[in-house]
């Protein structure tokens, strides 16, 4: 696979996590902190917000581990399939 491919499922498995992870209905109750006042807080515009919020979430501190290989010196691609594999194990731990 190609780095761009390995990003793209990267970021693929970190939007499944934002559906399920158990960190979702926290950051759904929380809603009034990062939700701008200008938007109107339906159930929809809250779960939306707060899927983005847990799967950007999963994709930035997936990232740290494959910074921390590429540092070490891992290849490109290897580094990618580390980031896309502790994406991959942060989706399972939530489906605990």
């Amino acid at each position: 696979m190609t780095p761009q491919n390995l990003f793209v499922a990267t970021v693929a498995v970190c939007l499944v996590n934002g559906l399920i992870s158990p960190a979702l209905p926290v950051t759904m109750a929380l809603w009034p902190v990062w939700l701008p006042e200008m938007v109107r807080p339906s159930n929809e515009v809250v779960f939306y917000g707060a899927s983005l919020l847990v799967s950007t979430g999963t994709l930035l501190v997936s990232a740290v581990p494959a910074a921390i290989a590429e540092r070490a010196g891992l290849a490109q691609q290897r580094a990618m399939a580390v980031w896309c594999g502790v994406a991959a194990l942060l989706v399972l731990i939530g489906l605990r």
